[in-house]
């Protein structure tokens, strides 16, 4: 394999991907030095196995197509999800898929941070969903499409991607209003408002909860558990809008409304794979807390949070909420408490480490910054992070 064909190669897909050479880079644990100099061809000859594996996956391509082996441009499985999205119909044959119970899996498969089998999953899912709707227009339908386009929508945020996102949760709007029912338009409308708040747009996502809340609010309210679970996260997307504004008086209205809602369901409740409970509802103020600067406030609201409660939490929730709290942690000048919190997170989710961009903002700020007592222990956590040698 000639090194200048496969650092071409990796360029045309990560851009296909859409990726900085930055992020590949975080992806990789690797410097952004390493990264060009792979790309431009100067670097060995005949790469590892092990590294080309791990290219592979943080492209989100199949190792065959990484190595040329598929003799077709390469497509990112992002795009894919993209194009599906974008597609007036069905790009491809989706058979005799069980929409419901795939969107299901997927959702599962979101809470327990297995971005690249949701991906995968997607562009098919999307399709089904088209096809079975088919201009058609019938409630069921409609609903099974805005609940696929509400799974696009978190997961491409998720993954960086809030535009494309944002478009989903856009599209699972409108279908879930065509159908008209409120829990529907409520779990599209979360999405939706993550989305616009992620791509730099807060005041939109704002507005939609607003708007979405004022005309519904009080039917989710009557509409037992999975109404008030769904009304409840859109407080708890409002707040997170809020935030972003930065609006720190809108912010808790939004918090003590969704901690209203959640004395109304179960303490481990997760209706409609909501994970809307009385434990969420603190884990975003904690974050929102934060988010506002007020990290001691922030610390002692995590403080607040039922260790056994977390604990069946989805690993997604629990490790985004370690991190959440190190970056408070290490803000307040709490660098022990801070280390401490990243270790908790990588041992529940080793590859979080890599690939989120905060936790290895939190890292280099820990080095930058005042230094725990295990200076050892930091610098350790810094190079498996690829923030430093």
């Amino acid at each position: 394999m000639d090194d200048l064909d496969i650092g071409l190669r990796v360029k045309t897909l990560r851009t296909a991907r859409g990726l900085t050479q930055q992020q590949l880079a975080d992806l990789l644990s690797k410097s952004l030095i390493w990264v060009k100099t792979f790309e431009g061809g100067r670097l060995q000859v005949d790469p590892r196995l092990s590294l080309l594996k791990d290219l592979a996956a943080a492209l989100s391509v199949p190792l065959s197509t990484l190595m040329g082996d598929s003799g077709q441009e390469p497509v990112s499985p992002i795009d894919d999800v993209r194009a599906a999205l974008l597609a007036p119909t069905p790009l491809s044959d989706p058979g005799g898929m069980n929409i419901a119970q795939q969107a299901a899996y997927g959702h599962f498969a979101f809470q327990a941070g297995r971005w690249q089998d949701v991906v995968a999953l997607l562009p098919r899912l999307i399709d089904a969903a088209r096809a079975a709707e088919g201009g058609a227009g019938e409630p069921r339908e409609l609903g099974q499409l805005a609940d696929v386009c509400h799974l696009a929508a978190i997961t491409l945020t998720k993954l960086g991607d809030a535009p494309g996102g944002w478009a989903a949760g856009d599209e699972a709007v409108s279908r879930a209003e065509a159908v008209g029912d409120p829990i529907e338009i409520a779990l599209s409308a979360q999405s939706a408002i993550y989305a616009a708040t992620a791509a730099g747009r807060p005041e939109v996502g704002l507005d939609i909860a607003h708007r979405v809340i004022d005309g519904f609010g009080t039917e989710l309210a009557g509409l037992g558990a999975e109404g008030i679970s769904a009304l409840g996260m859109l407080y708890l997307k409002g707040a997170y809008a809020a935030a972003g504004l930065p609006d720190a008086d809108a912010a808790a209205v939004m918090i003590e409304e969704g901690r209203r809602a959640a004395g109304q369901v179960a303490p481990d409740a997760n209706h409609r794979l909501t994970g809307f409970n009385i434990t969420n509802v603190l884990i975003y103020e904690a974050s929102i807390l934060g988010d506002l600067g007020r990290y001691e406030q922030a610390l002692d609201t995590v403080t607040r949070i039922s260790p056994t409660a977390f604990a069946g939490l989805s690993r997604e929730r629990r490790v985004h909420h370690l991190v959440d709290t190190a970056r408070s942690a290490q803000r307040a000048g709490r660098p022990d408490t801070a280390l401490r919190l990243l270790l908790q997170a990588e041992r529940d989710d080793p590859q979080n480490i890599r690939t989120w961009a905060l936790s290895r903002t939190v890292i280099s700020a820990l080095l930058d910054g005042r230094q725990p007592a295990d200076g050892r222990g930091l610098h350790a956590l810094a190079v498996r992070a690829g923030v430093a040698e």
